[in-house]
Order: C-alpha cells, then sequence, then structure tokens
C-alpha cells in the first residue's frame, strides 16, 4: 500500500512539474500558448502556418484576443506585438535595442562569432555603425550625392539597353532568352553595381557581370532558407548533423558561402593594394583603423578583419536582393492591376516626357509613381517580423511586464494589414499615400518597411532612391507582358524566409 501511494505521489509531482513547466508564465506577461521542452512554443506556431510563421502568429492573436502575445522560442521568454502603437515603441526604445544570440547570426561568420550589423548590439554595435555610416556617407550612403547619382543613371542607361538588346554574354543567355528576362535575377547585376561604387569604388563591367548573377542567387537561397524567427536551426542547432538538408543547414551554409567569399574577395583585394597615402573607400579606411592597432598593439582592438566582411555583407544585401525582390514585387502587381502601370506612364510622360530618364529631383512632381513604390512596400512586407530584438534591462511594453533578455518582436506584417488602420489593407491602392491637394502625404504613410530608430536600416535611402529610379525608368521606357499561354503569379506561392520572395518568373518589357 505503501509503495502505490509512493508510485501516486511521484507520478503526481512529475505530472505537477510537466504542467508547471509547460504553464508557467513570467509575471504580467502576456498571453500565449504553452511551450515544450527543447521547442518551447515554436511547434504550435509549425502547427499553424509552417511556411508563414508570422501569419501562424495572427492566429495566435485571434485566439487569444490580443495583439500582444507572449510564447517561449526555446528557452527564450518572447514578446510579439501586431499593435502599431506597440511595434513604434518596440522600434525606438534603446531598452530594446538588443539581439538575440542565435545560430543562425553566428553561423554567417567563419569562427561563429558575432558579427557584421544586423545581429550585434551593446557598445561594440554602436562603434562599428556609427563609425560605418560616418564614412560611407563621405561616398554617397544615406544621403545626395551627385556623383552617386550619375552613376546610378549609368547603370540605368546600361540596364536598359541590355533590355532592348537582349544577351551578349553567356551569362546573360541564362535570364534572357526568345526576348523575355527571368526575374528577380536580371536584376542583380545593375543593383550590386550601383552599391558597389559606395562600399568600394569598384563596379564590374557588363562582361563580368556573371559573379554578381551567382552572387545574387547565394542570397536568395539564404534568405529562402530561414524564416521570421531565426529557423529551427536556431532553437535546436544540433539538428544540423541529422538532418543538414531537411533543416535546410546546406541552403543558408552554401547561400551564406556565397556571398561571404565574394565580398572576401573584394576587401582582400583591397587588403592587398591599400596605400595608407591615398585612401579610396570605406573598405580602405576600415583596413587604416586595423593597420593603426597592429601598430599601437592594443590589447583589445574594436577592428577585425573578419567584422569588415560582415559589416559589408550587411550593408551589401539589401542592394543585392532586397530591391530586386521589391522590383519583382511590383512587377507582380502590375501583371495583375494594369491600369497602375498606365497611370504612372501618364504622369511620367507628362512631367518628364521621353527625351531624359526620371531624376530624384522629379519626384516631387511625381507623386503617383512614389506612391506606388511606397505602396507595394507596404503591401509586401518584405521583412514580416523584422529581425527580433532583446530587452536590455527588464521593462514593460503595451502594460505588460518584460524580462531582462526576453526576445521581443515588431509585427510589421501585421500592422501594415491591420484595417483599423488601412481601412483596405489587401488591395493594392497606391491613392492611400495622396492627399487632396493631389501630392504625396507622409502623413499619410504610416508603413515602416525598413524599421525606425536606431534599428532602422541604414540603407533606406539608398534603397528608396533606386527603387524610384529603376521602377521610373522601366515604366517610361516599357510595357510588360507575359510569354503567351502563361497564367498571372499566383501570389499565394511566395515564399517566406528570413524575407518573403516570389517565384521566379518570365516578363518581356516591350519598348514603348
Amino acid at each position: 500500500m505503501a509503495s502505490i501511494i509512493l508510485i501516486g505521489l511521484t507520478i503526481s509531482l512529475i505530472l505537477y512539474r510537466i504542467y508547471k513547466y509547460m504553464f508557467y508564465r513570467p509575471k504580467n506577461f502576456p498571453p500565449g500558448p504553452p511551450r515544450l521542452p527543447i521547442f518551447g512554443s515554436y511547434l504550435f506556431l509549425l502547427l499553424l502556418n509552417r511556411k508563414e510563421i508570422h501569419k501562424a502568429v495572427l492566429k495566435l492573436c485571434q485566439w487569444y484576443k490580443s495583439k500582444t502575445i507572449g510564447l517561449y522560442i526555446a528557452g527564450a521568454p518572447t514578446i510579439i506585438c501586431n499593435d502599431y502603437e506597440g511595434v513604434k515603441e518596440i522600434l525606438n526604445r534603446s531598452e530594446f535595442d538588443g539581439r538575440p544570440d542565435i545560430f543562425l547570426a553566428r553561423m554567417r561568420d567563419p569562427n561563429h562569432n558575432l558579427r557584421g550589423i544586423f545581429f550585434i548590439d551593446g557598445g561594440f554595435w554602436k562603434d562599428q555603425r556609427r563609425f560605418a555610416l560616418r564614412h560611407l556617407r563621405d561616398y554617397g550612403f544615406g544621403r545626395r550625392f551627385a556623383e552617386l547619382e550619375i552613376e546610378v543613371r549609368d547603370e540605368l542607361c546600361l540596364f536598359l539597353d541590355i533590355l532592348r538588346g537582349g544577351p551578349k554574354y553567356p551569362h546573360e543567355e541564362k535570364i534572357m532568352k526568345n526576348g523575355y528576362v527571368l526575374v528577380p535575377d536580371i536584376f542583380f547585376a545593375s543593383m550590386s553595381n550601383a552599391f558597389l561604387k559606395i562600399l568600394s569604388g569598384d563596379k564590374f563591367p557588363r562582361s563580368e557581370q556573371g559573379i554578381l548573377f551567382e552572387t545574387g542567387r547565394a542570397g536568395i537561397r539564404f534568405q529562402r532558407a530561414g524564416d521570421d524567427y531565426g529557423k529551427l536551426l536556431s532553437i535546436i542547432p544540433w539538428i544540423r548533423h541529422f538532418f543538414p538538408e531537411k533543416s535546410d543547414y546546406i541552403n543558408l551554409k552554401e547561400g551564406n558561402g556565397g556571398i561571404y567569399k565574394f565580398i572576401k574577395s573584394i576587401v582582400d583585394k583591397h587588403k592587398d593594394t591599400f596605400d595608407e597615402s591615398h585612401e579610396r573607400n570605406f573598405i580602405d579606411l576600415y583596413i587604416r583603423e586595423l593597420k593603426t592597432q597592429e601598430k599601437e598593439g592594443i590589447p583589445n582592438p574594436v577592428f577585425h578583419y573578419e567584422q569588415l566582411i560582415l559589416i559589408c555583407v550587411d550593408f551589401f544585401f539589401p542592394a543585392l536582393t532586397a530591391v530586386p525582390v521589391t522590383i519583382a514585387f511590383l512587377l507582380q502587381r502590375l501583371l495583375h492591376q494594369p491600369e497602375i502601370l498606365e497611370k504612372m506612364q501618364k504622369e511620367i510622360d507628362e512631367v518628364v516626357g521621353k527625351g531624359r530618364l526620371p531624376e530624384l529631383d522629379d519626384r516631387i512632381n511625381l507623386p503617383y509613381v512614389e506612391a506606388t513604390v511606397r505602396e507595394i512596400m507596404r503591401f509586401e512586407t518584405l521583412v514580416p517580423s523584422a529581425i527580433p530584438h532583446r530587452a536590455l534591462v527588464e521593462t514593460t511594453l503595451m502594460g505588460y511586464d518584460v524580462p531582462e533578455g526576453c526576445f521581443v518582436v515588431p509585427g510589421l506584417y501585421a500592422f501594415h494589414t491591420d484595417s483599423a488602420l488601412w481601412g483596405d489593407p489587401h488591395v493594392f491602392r497606391p491613392e492611400r499615400f495622396i492627399g487632396p491637394d493631389g501630392k504625396l502625404s507622409l502623413k499619410l504613410d504610416k508603413s515602416l518597411p525598413f524599421g525606425a530608430g536606431k534599428r532602422l536600416c541604414a540603407g533606406e535611402t539608398f534603397a528608396r532612391n533606386t527603387l524610384f529610379l529603376m521602377i521610373a525608368a522601366l515604366a517610361q521606357n516599357f510595357n510588360i507582358r507575359q510569354r503567351p499561354g502563361e497564367k498571372l503569379p499566383d501570389m499565394k506561392k511566395n515564399d517566406t524566409g528570413l524575407i518573403v520572395l516570389p517565384q521566379q518568373f518570365w516578363i518581356k518589357f516591350e519598348s514603348r
């Protein structure tokens, strides 16, 4: 009898401990699902929507009747906020400027150190970001810069000539066939070259741009293999040893390797030809700091060779993949709504004409074109949950207590599609950003495609400028057509990795 009671008590204690583990929540924590050993609440998200984790979160918000929910990612308490005011708090308050230490961030570096700008925090992040932005501005990054605009215009002219004339080199023949071009791949080289001029002072001539297309495809492979919350690999990284392909470790590793190798080759070229009496660009300035550290024998150096490579990777990534993907999404939308292209063309014809390309100074007089660029970035939120933040101190958010170290996720997609804020969020309507006077109204644009605060994407100005110039030039010079018998692109087949990605599709640019 005593043994039966003892067994009963033991089972009861075990069940109680399991219950407490699954349903324990920090004091005044938002409502949310229970957690399981190892995975936390991540499995519940996968069960609700394996392909689009941010939409799984929306289902949980509906279930718990709250725009702010709390759960566990592995062992870390995590708060996800889909409320506009809450998202702004996360992005703008310094208490939330931290980053989670996840495997996906560490695997980018050969020695698995946290490097770059995106995935680091603290004093090191502040110093590195400040140095990079201060010196990149000297070469036109983040501001109007006449020389850079000339370079971008030259790239646009070359790109338009390629579209009109067809393939000339083997690497072009892979993405240009019978008058049709492969999207988004066709944009990799042009967008990359425009940014490389800022970063390294170099550009690749048309005959050598095959490497840019290869690097663009590597970038897409890496982006496609992740997810909003760092992938299952960041929760149980040892899974890569047993399921390297199914866990997407191979895709992440090889995609990252392609970009890392490309940027490393550029850095090494500058390192080998460095002349301290003639600093050519940002990379040279960073190398100068490296060499100064070596001469002075600083015991805890803040400048690192591997850090330089990943800073360049982080700044290069948006130009390489995000801008081409955004253009691809807009082209998809224009195939579905050709009247939008007609409106853009009418506006450009009246303001610019056909004797020259649209310029940034034309933007104020092309409100519909600019509104269309802004609407595609709202409509297709490229990074649905941003990059997760981490609370640096114990604090509060939307009336809830936030423990120190808690992961905090701003739901950009959720508020970009909030009917209370936008009225008809699932309708692509550029007019929503145009005021009664017919001019673009920034007050009407509450979207945050680049984030905000100190974690604001540093490439926002470059991306907005190049998107406007490329989209305006395409609309001015071409109509678009699909291949005969081909169905309209199915938006439901878009993939969500680290960013949202369209399926590749073929399109013809017909000269107007």
